[in-house]
């Protein structure tokens, strides 16, 4: 794609199944700060600590789309809906 082709990625925000099926097959690849680009949402994981993981993945230059759980952003709805760009698309 043009954005891989300009060093862009994938980042996914999600339940385990999800972050570890695309962990197999095409996300898991931490930038130049060795930040990952997947964040693993679960149970434990509270309100505050998952909207700094999309947050974060919405600053970061390097992503281009943002995977995430419907049931997830569903949590964060009032932070999703204030991300506006074009890029990263979620």
């Amino acid at each position: 794609t043009a954005a891989a082709a300009k060093g862009k990625m994938l980042a996914v925000v999600g339940d385990e199944d999800t972050v570890v099926g695309f962990l197999i097959d095409v996300v898991g690849e931490p930038n130049k700060a060795r930040k990952p680009n997947y964040s693993i949402v679960d149970k434990q994981t509270g309100l505050q600590e998952t909207k700094e993981s999309f947050e974060s993945s919405v600053a970061r230059y390097d992503i281009a789309i943002i995977l995430i759980n419907q049931h997830i952003a569903e949590m964060i709805r009032y932070v999703v809906d204030q991300h506006t760009a074009s890029i990263p698309a979620l």
